[in-house]
């Protein structure tokens, strides 16, 4: 027999939330805050989360441990959040600090397997009658079937609150987009249609990626760019002249498993979005990549506004190459 209060004990719910939710906007100490799920929280961060328990304090007073956000928020029974629990993908309190988990490696083999015929359904999916709306809002962002295609982009059709169990993982609807490095499959995160926290991920994936790592050898300059989607457009209209990568979210935080490779880069842009939170997550990347350049819009809040308004972001990037839209603000 399992020892429930044992599984608990060893369980970190802080990194468990983190798997669905992303990486936590705010910390404080040992707490950290998420936007609230349970009550689709719009403004402030009141879901506040320790190692061994998470608790809401604004509308809706949701609180448990590592058991209860497995079953109300992903919806699992007692037996499978038990399973959940007691699988080598669980995140573990003994294993060390959250950086040391990222560098552990990749997922297992077991987990890349199931979590790749889950990428390969949701592809046939996309390109189907079923996905077209899917479809449809991809290219709308600007991305080429060919893009879509190479990213190897997905979509996993259900309510945007609903999730679908497929090849025995527990799998977010909405669109999917798989981390690929060095043929290993790192994580795969979902777009959701609609709700205040529209990114999810497969349970099991590991965090602390760099998207589109692959291409870091084939351009001398980078462009750390807010979220898979920009970091896609502008590889796909100007990736000859630059590598575009990203983090996944203005609040993720480089690890050690990158950081050296992006200080090797002698040409180094970041463009993340306009609004509070992409000043923010730029100013942090500055201060982790001091000879990095912050790089200004002519118009719109991100790359894709920027695309859609008309810009062309082939012609933005020579401006970039040769100093004129560059502006460094780390000083």
């Amino acid at each position: 027999m399992r020892d429930l209060r044992a599984l608990k004990a060893r369980s970190d719910v802080r990194l468990l939330i983190e798997q669905d939710l992303g990486p936590a906007p705010l910390h404080q100490g040992r707490a950290w805050h998420w936007k609230c799920p349970f009550h689709h929280e719009q403004k402030g961060f009141s879901l506040v989360a320790w190692a061994d328990g998470y608790q809401c304090f604004g509308r809706c007073h949701e609180r448990g441990d590592a058991l209860d956000w497995l079953i109300r928020y992903r919806h699992l029974s007692f037996g499978d959040a038990l399973n959940t629990l007691d699988t080598p993908q669980a995140v573990s309190r003994l294993s060390g600090s959250l950086m040391d988990t990222r560098q552990a490696g990749p997922p297992p083999s077991e987990w890349q397997e199931r979590a790749l015929a889950v990428i390969t359904e949701a592809e046939e999916t996309l390109w189907s009658l079923e996905g077209a709306g899917a479809l449809e809002y991809l290219m709308d962002r600007g991305l080429t079937t060919r893009t879509i295609r190479d990213a190897r982009l997905g979509y996993v059709p259900g309510d945007f609150r609903a999730f679908r169990d497929l090849h025995g993982l527990r799998v977010p609807c909405g669109i999917t987009l798989p981390w690929l490095d060095e043929d290993k499959l790192w994580s795969v995160k979902v777009r959701r249609a609609a709700g205040e926290v529209k990114y999810a991920h497969i349970t099991g994936g590991k965090g602390g990626g760099l998207y589109n790592a692959d291409a870091l050898t084939e351009s001398s300059g980078v462009v750390l760019c807010e979220g898979e989607f920009d970091a896609l457009l502008l590889q796909q209209e100007a990736g000859d002249r630059l590598t575009a990568v990203t983090l996944g979210s203005a609040s993720a935080r480089l690890t050690p498993r990158w950081l050296p490779h992006l200080l090797a880069i002698e040409q180094l842009f970041i463009a993340y979005d306009s609004d509070e939170a992409g000043q923010r997550g730029a100013t942090y990347l500055g201060s982790m990549l001091p000879h990095a350049q912050r790089l200004s819009l002519p118009m719109g809040n991100d790359i894709t506004d920027f695309y859609l308004q008309g810009g062309d972001l082939y012609a933005w990037v020579e401006e970039v190459i040769h100093g004129q839209q560059a502006v460094n603000t780390h000083d």
